[in-house]
C-alpha cells in the first residue's frame, strides 16, 4: 500500500481537475504570455540607457536577475491551486470520498504536492523559456549558463517551498479566504529572498548562490517533512473553526515554561493585598449603606514566605526544567559544537591559504599595526563606548536575531548566522599572522577569558534553534503544530534566559574590564614592545 504510484493517481485527479477549470488557466496563459514580453522590454531598454554611460556590467548581470522575475510571479498566481488543495474540496464537499478512500494519510498529501508543484513550475519555466527566446529574437546576448543553470535552479527549489508552505497552510486552514490571507506569509519571504539573491548577483558572487539553492533545498525538505507530519485526515473534517484563545496560548506556555500551572508566590501575595483592599472598600461602602460585608478570606502568606517560595522555586526550576532541557537538546548541543569547530577550522584554513599570498605587509607596517592595537587596548573602554552594558547588549541582540532568524525557518537561517560567527573568529585568528602575532596567542589572551563565558552561551543559543527546528518536522502524540512549536519555544527560552543570558552578562563584563589587559600583557611579551 505504500507505493507512490497511489500518491500519482491523487496527483492525476488534481491535475484533471485544473486543467478543465478556465478560471485557473486563463490567469496562467495571459501572465505566461504577456510577463516574459514585459521584462524582454524591460531588458532593452534598460541595457541601451546603461550602454550610455558604459555600464555594461549592470546590463550583464540583469539579465539572470530578470530571469528569476519572470519565473517568479508565475508561481504566486498558481499558487492560489495549492492554497485550496484540501480547505477548497472541503468547502465544495467533495472531500469525504477523497478520506474515505483506502489511500494512507502520505499518498493524499504528496498526491496534493505533486499536483500542486507541477503546473506552477512548469508555467515558470515556460515563462523563462518565452523570455530567453525573446532575449534571441532581440540580440542580445545571453547570461553565461552556470548562471542560467543557478537561476532555473532557484526557481525549482523556490516553487517547491511556496508550494509545500501552501499545502501546510490549507491543511492547517479552516476557510479558503483565511488560507489567501495566510498566503502573504509566503509571497512576501520569497520576494525578499529574491532580493537577496539579486543582491549576489549584481556583486557577481554568484557561486554563493549555489548556498541559497541548498538553504531553499533544506527548507523545502523541512516544510514536507512538517505537512507529512501532521497531517491527519480526521483534522480536516472535525476542525471547523479555529478561535484564537490568547489565554490557552499562555497558560501552555506558563505550564511549560515553569513546570507549574501556579502563578509565582509573589503575584499570589500582591493579588491577595489586592483583594482584601477591595473588601475594606466593600465594607465602608456596606456600614455607609448598612448592607450585609462579604466574609474576609484572610491569605497567610506573606511578603517574605512568598520571596522564600519564589527562591525555592527558581532552584526547582534550574534543577527540573533547565536541566531536563538541556539533557533533551544534548543532541542538538553535540551538533551545533561539531559544525561550530568545523566552520571555524575550515575559515582558518581559507585565509591561511589564501591571504598571504594576496596581501603582504612590509615588517615596519605590521609593527606599527600592532602599536596602533596596543594603543587601542590602553583607552579607557568607556572613552570609546566599549562599557560593560554595550557589550552585553551587542552580544544579547545577535543572539535574539539568531533565534528569529531560526523560528521563521526550521533553525536553517539561525545556524548559518552561528556558522557565520564561527567563521569569522577563524578567519580574524589566521589573519593575525599578517601582522605576526600568534594565533594562538591571540586566541588564549583575546578571546577565551570572555569566551569562556560568551561561546557556551552561543553554542547553546543555537541548539535551541537548531531544537526547535527538529521538534516542529518530529510528531508529539497527541500535540498539534501550535501546541509543539508552544512547548519547544519554552524549553529553548528556558535555556536562553535561564542560562545564555547570565553567561552574556559575565562574559560583558570580563570582556570590558579584564580581556583588555590580559591581551594588552600578551603583546607586551610576544612582541618586547615597551608601553
Amino acid at each position: 500500500m505504500k507505493r507512490f504510484d497511489l500518491a500519482w493517481l491523487v496527483a492525476k485527479r488534481e491535475l484533471v481537475d485544473q486543467m478543465r477549470d478556465w478560471r485557473i488557466l486563463l490567469p496562467m496563459i495571459i501572465l505566461t504570455l504577456f510577463f516574459p514580453y514585459l521584462m524582454n522590454v524591460a531588458a532593452r531598454y534598460t541595457i541601451n540607457y546603461v550602454n550610455q554611460y558604459g555600464a555594461n556590467l549592470i546590463a550583464e548581470r540583469l539579465l539572470p536577475f530578470l530571469i528569476l522575475v519572470v519565473g517568479f510571479f508565475p508561481v504566486t498566481v498558481s499558487l492560489v491551486v495549492a492554497l485550496e488543495a484540501f480547505v477548497g474540496e472541503k468547502e465544495r464537499g467533495t472531500i469525504e470520498p477523497l478520506l474515505s478512500s483506502p489511500l494512507q494519510d502520505w499518498h493524499l498529501y504528496m498526491g496534493k504536492l505533486i499536483a500542486g508543484t507541477l503546473v506552477p513550475l512548469s508555467v515558470s519555466y515556460l515563462s523563462i523559456g518565452l523570455y530567453m527566446l525573446g532575449l534571441w529574437w532581440q540580440n542580445i546576448p545571453w547570461p553565461a549558463w552556470n548562471f542560467i543553470a543557478q537561476t532555473l535552479a532557484l526557481t525549482a527549489v523556490q516553487a517547491v517551498l511556496m508550494v509545500s508552505a501552501a499545502i501546510v497552510i490549507s491543511t492547517q486552514s479552516t476557510s479558503v479566504r483565511a488560507a489567501n490571507l495566510l498566503a502573504s506569509f509566503i509571497v512576501i519571504p520569497v520576494a525578499l529572498l529574491i532580493q537577496g539573491e539579486s543582491a549576489l548577483m549584481f556583486w557577481g558572487t554568484n557561486d554563493v548562490l549555489w548556498v541559497a539553492v541548498l538553504g531553499v533545498s533544506i527548507l523545502s525538505a523541512l516544510l514536507i517533512r512538517l505537512g507529512l507530519v501532521h497531517f491527519k485526515r480526521e483534522n480536516l473534517l472535525g476542525r471547523e473553526i479555529d478561535m484564537l484563545n490568547l489565554a490557552w496560548v499562555w497558560n501552555t506556555f506558563y505550564r511549560a515554561f515553569t513546570g507549574s500551572d501556579q502563578p509565582f508566590a509573589l503575584v499570589r501575595y500582591l493579588r491577595a493585598i489586592w483583594q482584601n483592599k477591595a473588601r475594606a472598600v466593600v465594607a465602608l461602602q456596606a456600614t455607609a449603606e448598612t448592607e450585609h460585608v462579604p466574609p474576609s478570606n484572610h491569605n497567610a502568606l506573606t511578603l517574605s514566605s512568598a520571596l522564600w517560595l519564589d527562591l525555592t522555586g527558581l532552584v526547582r526550576w534550574y534543577r527540573v526544567e533547565v536541566l531536563g532541557a538541556l539533557r533533551a537538546m544534548r543532541t542538538a548541543f553535540s551538533l551545533t559544537l561539531l559544525m561550530g569547530i568545523i566552520g571555524l577550522v575550515i575559515a582558518y584554513v581559507y585565509v591561511d591559504m589564501n591571504l598571504p599570498h594576496n596581501v603582504s605587509l612590509p615588517e615596519e607596517t605590521a609593527r606599527d599595526a600592532v602599536r596602533a592595537i596596543r594603543a587601542l587596548l590602553i583607552t579607557d573602554n568607556q572613552e570609546m563606548g566599549l562599557s560593560a552594558s554595550t557589550l552585553f547588549w551587542h552580544n544579547l541582540r545577535a543572539e535574539l536575531l539568531m533565534i528569529a532568524l531560526g523560528f521563521f525557518s526550521f533553525g536553517v537561517l539561525g545556524i548559518l548566522a552561528f556558522l557565520m560567527n564561527f567563521s569569522l573568529v577563524g578567519g580574524v585568528l589566521a589573519a593575525t599572522q599578517l601582522v605576526g602575532l600568534s594565533p594562538a596567542m591571540v586566541f588564549v589572551a583575546g578571546i577565551l577569558p570572555h569566551g569562556v563565558f560568551e561561546l557556551p552561551s552561543v553554542i547553546l543559543a543555537a541548539s535551541g534553534v537548531l531544537y526547535l527546528g527538529v521538534r516542529l518536522v518530529t510528531p508529539l502524540e497527541g500535540k498539534t503544530i501550535g501546541e509543539t512549536l508552544i512547548i519547544t519555544l519554552a524549553d529553548m527560552l528556558k535555556i536562553f534566559i535561564g542560562i545564555c543570558v547570565p553567561l552574556l552578562l559575565l562574559a560583558g563584563l570580563i570582556e570590558a574590564h579584564l580581556t583588555p589587559r590580559v591581551l594588552l600583557a600578551a603583546l607586551g611579551r610576544s612582541l618586547e614592545l615597551q608601553p
